[in-house]
């Protein structure tokens, strides 16, 4: 009999969302959080690492999360979006804030949008 976990199958639909999805959305908020706290806290640089290597396994098993900070939005990208006016930014101008949830993409494919706050003048 052979195992449905093995790396020649891909997850399940269930799986995904389920499991892998809310693992993903924790992670991006860990590292959201932890970009907030100064190098010197004891224990920070470890977390950032681990966060890292996290990434990296995920990305082996052909998932997709991109960095969405600081990018600029644009009308008509698939994303849940949230807008907040920020009269410092030049005019005419907008970035994402903060990841709600992140995108995430399995084998090429979006299996879940972002869902973002952009920050706009």
């Amino acid at each position: 009999m052979e195992n449905s976990n093995s790396n020649n199958y891909p997850p399940d639909s269930f799986t995904v969302v389920s499991t892998i999805l809310p693992i993903i959305n924790d992670l991006v908020r860990m590292q959201q959080n932890l970009n907030f706290m100064d190098d010197s806290v004891k224990g920070v640089s470890q977390l950032k690492n681990r966060i890292k290597s996290i990434y990296g396994t995920l990305s082996s098993h052909q998932y997709e999360i991109p960095d969405l900070i600081g990018r600029s939005y644009h009308e008509g990208d698939n994303m849940i979006v949230t807008f907040e006016n920020n009269p410092d930014m030049p005019p005419s101008t907008n970035r994402i804030k903060r990841v709600i949830k992140p995108m995430v993409s399995y084998q090429g494919k979006m299996i879940q949008a972002a869902e973002v706050i952009v920050e706009y003048n």
